[in-house]
């Protein structure tokens, strides 16, 4: 096996920050891509962290894996969802194939590593670890003694920004800088007290920084105040990461590739679409009375006798269909499924808000979009005009769209294509585009390691045809 190789994961960054007018106040990213190989990374469907980082670090997309977003059905109960948990990834991750080659890794802040799975090394778990207790290490780290030498060498360690929706924004701020710190100072630490042959830090914070001030950073954006006193925020972020590039890369190796990756890119959000709303309109989905008040979609509030559909919200929206033998009050006969499917592609393919836009939208079948369908996938997946659209599965408003987002401030939604930066000895230089799936097969190629056969990626490192 050769190594070392390091990868640095920036959530929700977009092409747009390798663009020469934003390198230009980010010059050790510059340095990066004018002697490596960059360009757009096009994410998975759904383009969301969970499972985004899940299929980069796999080779596997979310049918494979058999997660389709951070809450999934556990069985086809009504609202019987669980969280997508680091026991849902039953394919070996590039640090799984380093272990078994003998060599060790150092992954920190990696979504859907909670609960910390076994590795040969070092793993501290995701965002999704917030509230863990930090003096309990077996809830976030592997191994669980080394909560002790966190605590040592940042203090009292952040996983997320709890709550970024609801919390003043000046918070946000203060604990994405802060957090962003802890966990470079801490794979500095790491690397220079571990041996270790592959090392991957991410860093969530882009993400809710995004959410929270996409609209002082975009001029596009319908909200942008040019005069607003965030209006740096994002930019002033971007740069603080820059110097952390710089300052990783001096603890490396020389000649240590360096790779920079997204899971997926930002864009402003419109609004959103109440998809519930839109299904009780259509006839698809019967409540058995009206809200008093905006609420969640509960089991309760469904006559499922005369509910052949309803949704969930999300950057995306899942559609299921409440199917005979398989739902407790299915009503469609399931040799109906794909007519139903049809039927609905129809309704959410083309929607025209009242008082708004039509929006033309994008209606995926999962098994059109995956090698294979693994789980309790939805039965529809819809993007709402190119993702500038959110879906949102609260009911009692009273219309079908809201300028917002229904659990908090957004001011953004995700994008298609995240970025990559590639910097290796030897490496293909230029730009070009990739897929994220084409990760995983240049990580094992650069550390000399096979990758399985059956991957749909192929490696950054080989020639294109």
């Amino acid at each position: 096996m050769r190594g070392p190789c390091f990868v640095l994961g920036l959530d929700c960054l977009g092409p747009e920050v390798i663009a020469p007018e934003s390198l230009a106040e980010l010059p050790n990213l510059r340095r990066l891509v004018a002697d490596g190989l960059s360009g757009p990374l096009e994410s998975t469907l759904p383009p969301i962290t969970v499972p985004a980082w899940s299929s980069m670090m796999s080779g596997r997309d979310p049918g494979e894996l058999g997660v389709y977003g951070f809450k999934n059905r556990r069985s086809y109960a009504y609202g019987d969802l669980l969280f997508a948990t680091s026991g849902m990834v039953r394919f070996p991750r590039v640090w799984d194939f380093v272990g078994e080659a003998g060599g060790r890794s150092i992954v920190v802040g990696v979504p859907q590593t909670s609960p910390p799975p076994p590795i040969q090394g070092v793993l501290i778990s995701g965002f999704e670890s917030e509230g863990a207790d930090l003096a309990d290490g077996a809830a976030f780290a592997r191994p669980p003694e080394i909560a002790a030498e966190i605590r040592e060498v940042v203090g009292d360690y952040l996983f997320d920004v709890d709550d970024f929706r609801n919390v003043p924004r000046d918070t946000v701020l203060e604990k994405a800088w802060r957090m962003t710190e802890q966990r470079c100072r801490l794979m500095e630490h790491l690397l220079a007290t571990r041996t270790w042959d592959f090392a991957m830090l991410c860093e969530i914070a882009p993400d809710r920084l995004h959410h929270c001030f996409w609209s002082d950073h975009d001029p596009g954006h319908r909200r942008h105040d040019p005069g607003s006193p965030y209006r740096h925020a994002i930019r002033e972020y971007y740069r603080f990461v820059d110097g952390w590039i710089g300052r990783l890369r001096e603890r490396l190796p020389a000649g240590c590739p360096f790779l920079v990756v997204s899971d997926h890119g930002a864009r402003a959000m419109e609004g959103g679409v109440c998809v519930n709303e839109v299904l009780r309109q259509a006839g698809w989905l019967t409540l058995r009375e009206e809200p008093d008040e905006p609420t969640p979609l509960r089991p309760q509030q469904v006559d499922w006798s005369r509910t052949r559909a309803w949704g969930e919200g999300g950057y995306y929206a899942r559609i299921f269909l409440n199917i005979e033998g398989r739902e407790p009050q299915g009503v469609i006969p399931f040799d109906r499924r794909d007519e139903a499917r049809r039927e609905l592609e129809e309704v959410l393919g083309s929607i025209a808000l009242p008082g708004g836009p039509t929006l033309t939208n994008r209606v995926i079948w999962p098994e059109h979009a995956y090698r294979a369908v693994r789980g309790l996938a939805p039965d529809l997946i819809v993007l709402f005009a190119d993702l500038a659209w959110r879906s949102l599965g609260t009911i009692g408003h009273g219309r079908l769209w809201l300028q917002g987002n229904d659990t908090g401030v957004d001011e953004a939604n995700h994008a298609q294509d995240g970025l990559f930066v590639l910097h290796a000895p030897g490496a293909p230089a230029g730009q070009r585009r990739a897929s994220i799936l084409d990760i995983t097969p240049t990580l094992l190629d650069l550390l000399g390691l096979e990758a399985p056969g059956d991957l749909s990626g192929g490696s950054l490192l080989a020639e294109r045809s």
